[in-house]
């Protein structure tokens, strides 16, 4: 949620604090959603403040909204919230292999998600 309350913040001048009550909200139905889940979804702010998941091959909507894709947000916090010293015996559904192994560069993934996420 803080990803999201960001980017609108910055990229797209939105006063958060009016929009209070609408960020509760969107709590409440990321806690109702998995994190597996919310993969290929675009998130929708409604002109009355309501938020809709919608799957990216999903048409447009008849009303005016704004469409956040999540994949690149998802991504930043897979990678953030890698175990590179994880143990092969482990359950790790929602990180990538390659990242807890140490392979493909996961050092560099790593330290640009936590670079990011200081800058947000």
């Amino acid at each position: 949620m803080l990803r999201v309350a960001v980017l609108l913040r910055d990229q797209f001048s939105l006063e958060l604090q009016a929009h209070k009550a609408s960020f509760a909200n969107l709590r409440r139905q990321l806690r109702s959603q998995s994190f597996i889940a919310l993969w290929g979804k675009r998130l929708a702010l409604g002109p009355d403040g309501t938020w809709s998941f919608l799957d990216n091959d999903a048409p447009a909507s008849e009303r005016d909204t704004l469409l956040i894709t999540l994949d690149p947000h998802l991504l930043v916090l897979r990678d953030g919230f890698a175990l590179p010293d994880a143990s092969e015996e482990r359950q790790l559904d929602l990180f990538s292999l390659p990242i807890v192994h140490g392979k493909h560069g996961a050092e560099k993934g790593v330290r640009q998600a936590v670079a990011e996420r200081q800058v947000s």
